[in-house]
């Protein structure tokens, strides 16, 4: 009974935490599952077809495209499918094994979060302010319960964890969960760069450099085909028309003031059917901080908050349409579509550099007045953390039926194969598949279509590559660590 009070005491803070963050996903705990405007249970599927037949590294998604197949996985991050096949691999449903890991990913964060927190601010109360500031964001519920964007939303679990090993000057943690990073959500990790560039600057942690490019290593068997197979499949549809990031900036109030909710998508203007803001409290907290550390006289004393302040505002400023001299300078940006995916990497300066409120207030008042940020911050926000529409089916309703097409169809111009098959409006008869490189025994006819029957899939010299280096870099991480 000692010890286990002993525990208690301990890990207090930390078990607070867990328990602050049940509302943002306890609805999720219920028989089935909400709506989303994701199609990740399709990929979790189709990814346990990968893994049954031995396609390791996963390539390819048969039923993809109308069931022509598209090579969904040669350019989509597979790590959090590979989590949520190691989940559905030990009896749990597809539909279970997803909604673990989006509990995992608000959960998750706000754990991850505190240690860095802890870390950086030296105090217990500075690490839950940061973590509920950090779990509680708007973009997070929208994240989860309204696009259901899974591999964004377990990027936020890693950003803290990869600052942390900058911090410990960990080495291989770095390189390890940069990897991590990169083939969960390669647009996270590519939003992120500046932040983790900056710290390694900051703390003269120039060790991190070999590491994170053992890291791309480790990555090389998605990083190859991406960047040398692109060409396969028609990925400038990804960025024109609804997808030109000139259509999606915030305006300021969006970004400030912003307080309807809705489960629409992104439109053209300021109309937009969903919330994009960064948060009241998130934006107000750091900004009262600011003020206190320049009354108090402190703000030469603790560079770091000035520095994850200036980055919250810049990252906030690369959502309006201001910053497009900065889209149109760097031509890969358009890839991210959307400008307020850079909320993400704002609500996580912003958070981080709100914890140092607990130390610019006497001790005797932190137990009154953070405790005080966390309720007004839940009345704000708590709302949000639901469904739109909840489902209450099993994994059959996703694999079966009209919702079985739809999944098929959805998305299905951004992986198309570009070999002459037009997008077809009906699903395959079965007896042809889409050709892509790497498919032998067969040659495309004029509408880049093989037989289903008699085809194998194989590794392109591109992928053969990549797997190799990875394999090499995996070997060289896990001989270190054992080191």
């Amino acid at each position: 009974m000692q010890k286990l009070i002993k525990f208690f005491r301990k890990n207090i803070f930390v078990l607070a935490i867990l328990l602050l963050s049940v509302p943002s996903f306890y609805r999720a705990l219920q028989f089935g599952i909400h709506s989303m405007q994701d199609f990740h249970l399709f990929r979790l599927y189709e990814f346990d077809k990968c893994v049954k037949v031995l396609q390791i590294p996963c390539r390819w998604a048969p039923d993809a495209g109308l069931g022509y197949g598209e090579p969904l996985f040669n350019f989509y991050g597979q790590l959090p499918y590979a989590f949520g096949e190691l989940l559905h691999l030990t009896g749990i449903s597809f539909i279970d094994s997803l909604k673990i890991l989006f509990v995992l990913s608000l959960a998750g964060s706000g754990i991850s979060m505190f240690f860095l927190a802890r870390r950086l601010w030296k105090n217990d109360w500075a690490a839950v302010i940061a973590s509920m500031m950090y779990i509680y964001a708007p973009y997070r519920a929208v994240d989860v319960w309204v696009r259901g964007a899974l591999p964004e939303a377990l990027s936020f679990v890693i950003f803290p964890l990869i600052i942390l090993a900058i911090e410990k000057r960990n080495l291989l943690g770095f390189g390890l969960l940069t990897s991590a990073l990169i083939l969960s959500h390669n647009l996270s990790a590519l939003m992120f760069l500046p932040v983790m560039a900056i710290w390694i600057f900051y703390r003269r942690f120039w060790k991190a450099i070999p590491a994170g490019t053992l890291a791309i290593g480790v990555s090389a068997f998605y990083i190859l085909p991406v960047i040398f197979e692109s060409k396969f499949i028609n990925l400038a549809s990804t960025t024109q028309e609804y997808f030109d990031f000139r259509a999606h900036f915030l305006t300021l109030k969006q970004i400030f003031l912003n307080f309807f909710w809705g489960y629409g998508g992104s439109t053209w203007g300021d109309g937009d059917g969903l919330n994009l803001s960064v948060g009241l409290v998130q934006w107000a907290l750091p900004v009262a901080v600011l003020v206190l550390t320049v009354w108090q006289k402190k703000l030469k004393e603790n560079k770091i908050f000035s520095v994850l302040l200036a980055l919250g505002i810049f990252y906030l400023f690369l959502t309006h349409n201001k910053s497009t001299f900065i889209w149109e300078s760097l031509p890969f940006m358009a890839f991210i579509q959307f400008p307020w995916r850079f909320l993400g990497v704002a609500v996580f300066c912003l958070a981080l550099a709100s914890g140092f409120i607990a130390n610019l207030i006497s001790r005797k008042l932190i137990p009154i007045v953070l405790p005080v940020i966390i309720l007004i911050l839940l009345a704000l926000n708590f709302s949000f953390f639901r469904e739109d529409i909840w489902y209450r089916v099993d994994d059959s309703y996703f694999t079966t039926g009209a919702e079985w097409d739809r999944q098929r169809t959805a998305s299905i111009g951004d992986f198309w194969p570009d070999f002459g098959h037009e997008i077809p409006d009906k699903p395959s008869d079965g007896k042809y598949i889409n050709y892509f490189p790497g498919w032998i025994g067969a040659e495309p006819d004029e509408n880049g279509l093989i037989p289903a029957e008699g085809t194998t899939l194989t590794d392109t010299p591109v992928r053969r590559i990549g797997n190799i280096i990875s394999l090499v870099c995996t070997l060289l991480f896990l001989f270190l660590l054992l080191r």
